[in-house]
């Protein structure tokens, strides 16, 4: 049967083609990867790539991976579809299948929804002649997933990916190293957990400097970015990351907590030395009341401190910041702007972003079930900007803009 694969990329006024930045889908290409490696032949599209509605005919299986935000061009891909080839299957994956199954359970051409991780669950389905049952399929999490292969990048019309200001250099190589978050934040779990599961599974690093290496060889990247959640996370698995590296010598962007770096402040002088160049950290806000109601699990000194430990390194930091949570005041987000003042004060970049609530969060889900929600399905783009009632957005934009 003749397979495709859709990477919605980040889109800009429900185009299929008006897309913006985004990263290669590690996900959607595992998926593709590992399809290949059980000789079944699937294609690779992406919207980023310029997609037309020629290219999505001709197809029997059609495989959607989509976040909350992709909603209305998810749809609007299947709606294309379904009406030039009603015989033709459509598989609906990713995080979002995963937390509101019921939005796409709604729509009658949606044949199959993949609920977690698909890597597993995707090639089953694509070997059964005719699935029977509920159109809902339970996703198997990969707990080893140094049995994975390498995501072939050949999948993706550049292998390497471009520099995007404050990231790092170019051309630079994207990875994964770890699934799954073991922290508690409430505009984002139990999400992740329900997805990936509870606890966090680790590629060795025997796996991940394997690949890199592979990477060199095939690809010849001059930066590195390990953009998932927990690369920060085991202290033992960072100390033989570092012994391992260090004969790499490329640069390389990395995330973390606000209490690890404190915690560990040491390790970001290591880290520098192998070739860290940026690290993310996701501060939030400059309110203690606002960290403690969404569960951060870290202090504003502790934001400080880091701030201090990073900055006075020498490493860059990508700070990023939210405004608009519910019942945030005035004087909470002078302590957040204060604080990115302060941020500002060592080489950084600051990202700020309104609070979204979004669905299979524990603060999304408080936000509909007391109807302070201004979003749903329909309109939860990337790039709106009313999330919630009860916030001055018009007074929000002049004062982070301005500022």
């Amino acid at each position: 049967m003749k397979t495709l694969l859709i990477d919605l990329g980040q889109f800009n006024a429900g185009s299929l083609t008006d897309v913006t930045f985004s990263w290669h889908n590690h996900g959607l290409g595992m998926i593709a990867t590992v399809c290949k490696k059980h000789d079944i032949d699937v294609d690779y599209k992406s919207c980023k790539d310029g997609l037309s509605e020629e290219d999505l005919k001709g197809y029997d299986i059609v495989g959607i991976s989509m976040m909350s935000s992709d909603y209305p061009q998810a749809m609007a891909i299947i709606d294309i579809i379904k009406p030039e080839n009603p015989n033709c299957k459509i598989v609906v994956g990713g995080i979002h299948a995963t937390v509101d199954p019921d939005s796409l359970l709604r729509n009658d051409k949606i044949d199959f929804i993949i609920a977690g991780e698909g890597e597993i669950s995707f090639v089953e389905y694509l070997k059964s002649a005719s699935p029977q049952g509920s159109r809902i399929i339970r996703g198997k999490n990969v707990k080893n997933l140094d049995i994975l292969p390498y995501v072939d990048r050949d999948i993706y019309s550049s292998p390497l990916e471009k520099n995007v200001d404050g990231w790092g250099e170019s051309p630079m190589a994207t990875m994964i190293t770890a699934r799954g978050c073991p922290y508690k934040c409430t505009f984002c779990q139990p999400a992740e957990r329900n997805h990936f599961g509870s606890n966090v599974h680790r590629r060795s690093v025997a796996d991940v400097i394997g690949e890199i290496k592979f990477l060199i060889d095939k690809y010849d990247p001059k930066y590195f970015v390990f953009y998932d959640d927990s690369f920060c996370y085991d202290i033992h698995w960072l100390n033989e990351f570092i012994k391992q590296y260090r004969e790499i010598g490329l640069p390389f962007f990395v995330s973390a907590r606000a209490d690890f770096v404190c915690r560990f402040p040491d390790m970001i002088t290591l880290l520098k030395s192998v070739g860290m160049k940026v690290i993310s950290v996701g501060f939030e806000s400059g309110s203690d009341r606002i960290l403690r109601m969404i569960k951060k699990g870290t202090t504003v000194a502790q934001n400080y401190e880091a701030i201090k430990i990073i900055g006075e390194a020498n490493v860059k930091i990508f700070a990023n910041i939210m405004y608009g949570f519910p019942g945030e005041v005035k004087h909470e987000q002078f302590e957040t702007y204060n604080m990115c003042k302060f941020i500002s004060e060592y080489d950084s970049m600051i990202s700020p972003a309104y609070f979204t609530p979004f669905p299979g969060s524990f603060l999304g889900d408080e936000c509909k079930r007391k109807d302070l929600s201004l979003v749903n399905e329909n309109n939860m783009t990337r790039y709106g900007r009313d999330k919630i009632k009860g916030v001055d957005y018009d007074w929000l934009d002049s004062f982070i803009w301005r500022n």
